[in-house]
C-alpha cells in the first residue's frame, strides 16, 4: 500500500518552497545533512520501483523525520510494519537551496 502525499488546496509556487525549505534550514540547521543525504539517495536510484529512503540512509534517528513530514518537506511514500521509506516532496527545490552559498 502506498501513501500519497496530501495536496493541502492551491499548489504552492516553487519560489514559495524554496523560501520555507530556506528558513527551515537556517532554523533547524542539524538537518542539512539529512536533507543532502535523502536528495543524492533519490538521485541514485534508478529502479522504476523505488520506494524511497529510510532513517538508516539518511543518519537520523527516525522521530526526527517526523519534523520534516509535519513541515511539509518529506512525506511516507510507503509503510510497512517493518519499514517506512520517505521521499522530498520537491527534490529539485531542496537540491537548490542545499548549493546556495551561505552569507
Amino acid at each position: 500500500m502506498s501513501l500519497q502525499p496530501l495536496s493541502k488546496g492551491k499548489p504552492e509556487s516553487a519560489e514559495a518552497t524554496k523560501l520555507r525549505i530556506r528558513s527551515f534550514i537556517e532554523k533547524f540547521p542539524e538537518y542539512r545533512k539529512t536533507l543532502i543525504l535523502a536528495a543524492a539517495h533519490e538521485d541514485a536510484s534508478n529502479s522504476n520501483n523505488y520506494r524511497g529512503w529510510q532513517w538508516q540512509d539518511v543518519e537520523t534517528h527516525p522521530t526526527k523525520l517526523i519534523r520534516l513530514i509535519t513541515e511539509g518537506i518529506a512525506y511516507v511514500n510507503f509503510k510497512s510494519r517493518h519499514a517506512s521509506n520517505y521521499l522530498l516532496r520537491d527534490r529539485g527545490s531542496v537540491k537548490e537551496v542545499l548549493l546556495e552559498k551561505t552569507p
